[in-house]
């Protein structure tokens, strides 16, 4: 039983690891994408794909890793995946994108970009990009599937559901065996206290018992004294005479 309690523990306090890991992940994802546009941790953005623009060589819900790109001297050549902004519907948003081919115009170097997917993206994109424009460039390195979970938990629902949700209950399991642990050291303690309790009143009743002896045994002493009887000599006849 304690050793499948000891297990138990040993999962708890994994699942809190992993659950503290992934709440600063997300923390410092939305912090660095707020402040800086993409999200970036030590020069490199995790990024979900989302859509299929890219297939068969980036799938929906892949996570991405992009080396985050701030310098706008940057030169960038033909075949790199590239990430930029665009604007969906007037909300922005990022794309990942190949470039097909690079253009000097007037000084200013351009890049064309298009999505692997023909069926999707049949011809370029509309809009070249600059070094200024472009944040990110795909490493090469990605999880497959992942993008969904980390996309799920970027959102209140699910760093609600995936990071305090589970630090409540976490909190709250802590909680109770703090005071299950409580409970227990002041039984143990009482138990002790109890132990010693009784091993000194069995003390005081041998101390009562020895005294009880030797009080008894000094009444038989006294006793022994009074049943003594007192032993008279008789007188002699001139001091009968003297008297009369």
């Amino acid at each position: 039983m304690k050793k499948l309690k000891k297990v138990f523990n040993v999962i708890i306090d994994v699942l809190v690891v992993l659950v503290l890991i992934v709440s600063i992940l997300v923390v410092t994802l939305s912090l660095t994408s707020k402040s800086q546009g993409v999200p970036n941790i030590f020069g490199y953005a995790p990024m979900s794909v989302e859509s299929y623009s890219m297939e068969p060589t980036l799938n929906q819900g892949d996570l991405i890793f992009c080396e985050v790109t701030n310098d706008i001297g940057i030169e960038y050549k033909v075949d790199d995946i590239v990430t930029f902004p665009i604007e969906i519907d007037g909300v922005q948003t990022f794309n990942t994108h190949r470039i097909i081919e690079v253009i000097e115009d007037d000084g200013i170097t351009y890049y064309r970009t298009q999505g692997d997917n023909k069926d999707t993206n049949p011809v370029a994109d509309e809009e070249m990009q600059t070094s200024s424009t472009i944040v990110a460039k795909y490493t090469g390195n990605k999880i497959g599937g992942i993008g969904h979970v980390v996309g799920f938990i970027r959102t209140q629902l699910g760093f609600f559901l995936c990071v305090l949700l589970p630090m409540i209950i976490f909190f709250i399991y802590e909680a109770i065996r703090v005071v299950i642990n409580i409970v227990a050291y002041n039984k143990e303690k009482a138990l002790a206290e109890a132990q010693a309790a009784v091993q000194n009143a069995e003390l005081t009743e041998e101390q009562k018992q020895r005294a009880i002896e030797e009080y008894l045994r000094s009444l038989g002493q006294s006793s022994d004294k009074g049943s003594q009887p007192d032993v008279q000599t008789p007188a002699s006849d001139d001091e009968s005479k003297l008297d009369e």
